[in-house]
């Protein structure tokens, strides 16, 4: 089987190594010239994940007449969110006849759309669209190491008919039809992420990260099911299992950037290509619009965006008014 995928970063460069160790026949497209060049004479993309070689099933372009003519009918699209809308439109006849699979993370902040909606917006409304989501870090997946996601799609029996074409025994998919609590799931949990990371430069201790993760992911779920998820979808690999993921592990730049905070450092450039950055002020907005309340996200935001203190933000928090622990 053929298959394309859009985006040359962590995550696309490790689904074209592991499709393509399954004997895929991958084109992966990349904005820059000298990854394409690099994977292709040399079998190692130059900026991400270096340390992996690719295998010879793998071909990489930067043109995209070239890419459309090899990648067959299924395209994973792995670019951040807030650049898709603009790219997709100069490709929307060509996405639209084909299984499109989306595996960024976010909501776009102009519009506070998740990206199923922009899909709409640009390429019309296909039953080929799809969403790939779950706690599934990029170095373990191109490492082969035991991984599971959530395929979510509109048409439920195209959606097994695809996952039971990509599922494998080291990258378990499963299906779902709740393509919105999906990309919410993996949306918000990069906000939550941070404020984990907050929490451990702060050495707040292991208490307040289950508090974080546990409230954060109950913030998640109330602004999903607000905005038409099924709230059972939020219990699922796409929402607590990644979210727990993200949480915990420093291979996740969400915490990472959330540690810098908490230690003082706010120098880092990171910042910028930090999912959960862009990510808060979205859900900020949408929270205002939908009269959710969601006082963690609201701190990440403050100091994440407004400078504040983590010592201020946390006393806040922590002198909030007395409530029923509500589920």
């Amino acid at each position: 089987m053929k298959i394309g995928i859009i985006g040359s970063g962590s995550w696309g460069s490790a689904l074209a190594i592991h499709f393509g160790k399954l004997g895929f026949s991958v084109v992966q497209w990349c904005l820059e010239t000298e990854i394409a060049e690099g994977i292709n004479r040399n079998r190692r993309n130059v900026k991400y994940l270096t340390e992996f070689v690719y295998p010879e099933t793998v071909v990489a372009t930067s043109s995209f007449d070239d890419f459309f003519n090899l990648c067959g009918d299924t395209v994973f699209s792995v670019i951040p969110t807030q650049f898709c809308r603009s790219l997709w439109k100069g490709i929307s006849n060509e996405i639209k006849n084909r299984n499109f699979i989306v595996a960024s993370k976010g909501i776009e902040i102009s519009s506070l759309k998740t990206l199923s909606e922009v899909f709409k917006e640009v390429a019309g409304n296909s039953k080929r669209y799809f969403v790939l989501s779950g706690p599934t870090f990029a170095k373990e997946v191109a490492e082969g190491l035991p991984s599971a996601a959530v395929l979510a799609g509109f048409d439920k029996e195209k959606t097994f008919e695809l996952t039971n074409v990509l599922n494998s025994t080291s990258f378990r998919l499963y299906v779902s039809e709740d393509v919105k609590g999906v990309e919410l799931g993996g949306a918000l949990k990069n906000v939550i992420a941070i404020a984990a990371g907050i929490s451990d430069g702060m050495k707040l201790g292991n208490n307040a990260r289950a508090a974080l993760i546990t409230r954060g992911l109950h913030e998640i779920k109330n602004l999903g099911v607000r905005l038409g998820a099924d709230e059972k979808t939020f219990y699922g690999l796409s929402g607590m299992g990644d979210l727990i993921l993200t949480c915990t592990s420093d291979l996740s730049r969400n915490r990472r950037y959330g540690l810098s905070i908490g230690s003082g450092d706010y120098s880092v450039e990171e910042k910028y290509v930090v999912e959960g950055v862009h990510t808060v002020e979205a859900v900020v907005k949408l929270s205002h619009i939908y009269k959710v309340s969601m006082p963690i996200s609201e701190s990440v935001y403050a100091c994440v965006h407004k400078g504040a203190d983590p010592r201020d933000v946390l006393k806040h928090l922590l002198s909030r008014p007395v409530k029923e622990e509500a589920l």
